[in-house]
């Protein structure tokens, strides 16, 4: 390997890494990204559905970095296509969540009215106004809300656009090496050896998904951050059906450009299992149809599962306790994709500043 030294190691190729690459490059830093895939975002970065939907009506530090994150995509959006000429397809169309009884409605309508209170946006809408906003939706549904602000975007896309942003601007990116130890002097880690082979820097960031707390145990502070899988399956539909996310009865629908609906995600704590199932197929084409009988005609295309990085508190944001150069972004569950702007952004200024734009201390690193 050659020039295996820089300012910051960066352990993790997938969105999390990529972003925090990008924003770092971009400032000038000298940046080396890890990866032990042959390429970026092959994991939950590439098998999650994209969507992008803050709901919460509080005030709370994760309500509000969700917020944060979700208010810089159309910007990045923009940023990301001038720079690489790749449309990463952020789409703010909305999230029409949908309901089939009264127990349902109450719990919707009353979200839906303390966001308006406390001036966030939610739309309570009767049956016929879903209808008209999507006429494939089942007439059996009781009513819906509407929040317009959400949006989706093509993950794998926006992985590989954030990479080439950050080698363009200077980061290099080792791919097909998994790191194996760490080299330590007293509090600070030193090198990674990759390959029998050190690299160097003066700090160092694990943003390696649900693989990262077997990165932090090396360093004998063990964060328990687990895999919850999540199985998705892609229909196709000419002329596409929706226009907006469909939620409702435990998955979510997603509608592409082209066509292509995915259908999610089941949540599975089965460790590093990646084999879809029968039965997660099932549960979510079962409530699809219910949701929307015409997809019954819809044409299968493929069903995959990933694995997201489940930490009970997460994310994980912040320097590990038990060493001062060694940063941990992980732990991001659910929302990794939606997430991913505001965790480069703070994460970067926390390595340059010290002093990130909103406070990570809700979501510091806790040793088990």
């Amino acid at each position: 390997m050659e020039n295996n030294a820089a300012d910051v190691v960066i352990i993790g190729g997938g969105i999390i890494g990529c972003a925090i690459a990008y924003e770092l490059a971009k400032q000038q830093v000298d940046v080396i990204v890890l990866e032990k895939a042959s390429r970026v975002g092959t994991e939950a970065s590439w098998a999650g559905a994209g969507i992008l939907t803050s709901h919460a009506s509080t005030h709370e530090p994760y309500p509000e970095l969700c917020r944060a994150s979700l208010a810089m995509y159309p910007n990045l959006a923009s940023e990301l296509r001038e720079e690489t000429d790749i449309d990463i397809e952020f789409i703010r169309s909305g999230t029409l969540s949908v309901y089939f009884d009264e127990a349902e409605a109450a719990g919707l309508i009353g979200l839906a009215d303390r966001r308006v209170n406390r001036g966030f946006t939610a739309e309570v809408l009767t049956s016929e106004q879903a209808w008209e906003l999507e006429p494939a939706i089942s007439e059996s549904i009781v009513g819906a809300v509407l929040f317009p602000e959400d949006g989706h975007v093509r993950n794998p896309k926006m992985v590989t656009a954030l990479s080439i942003g950050a080698a363009k601007n200077g980061a290099k990116f080792l791919l097909g090496n998994g790191v194996t130890r760490f080299i330590q002097n007293n509090n600070r880690v030193v090198g990674a050896i990759v390959n029998d082979e050190t690299i160097h820097a003066n700090s160092f960031v694990i943003a390696a998904g649900c693989w990262s707390g077997d990165l932090t145990a090396m360093l004998e502070c063990p964060v328990p951050i687990s895999p919850a899988k999540g199985q998705i399956v892609l229909l196709e539909a000419i002329p596409p059906k929706f226009q907006r996310t469909i939620d409702g009865l435990g998955i979510y629908i997603v509608p592409r450009n082209d066509g292509k609906i995915l259908l999610g995600a089941t949540v599975e704590f089965v460790g590093y299992d990646t084999t879809p199932t029968v039965e997660g197929v099932k549960e979510m084409i079962d409530a699809a149809v219910t949701i929307s009988p015409e997809l019954v005609h819809s044409k299968f295309v493929q069903t995959w599962a990933g694995l997201r990085p489940y930490y009970k508190s997460g994310p994980c944001l912040g320097y590990l306790p038990s060493h001062e150069n060694v940063v941990l972004a992980s732990g991001h569950y659910k929302n990794g994709i939606l997430l991913a702007p505001i965790t480069g952004k703070l994460i970067a200024e926390l390595l340059i500043s010290g002093k990130p734009s909103l406070s990570l201390d809700p979501f510091s690193p806790v040793c088990k």
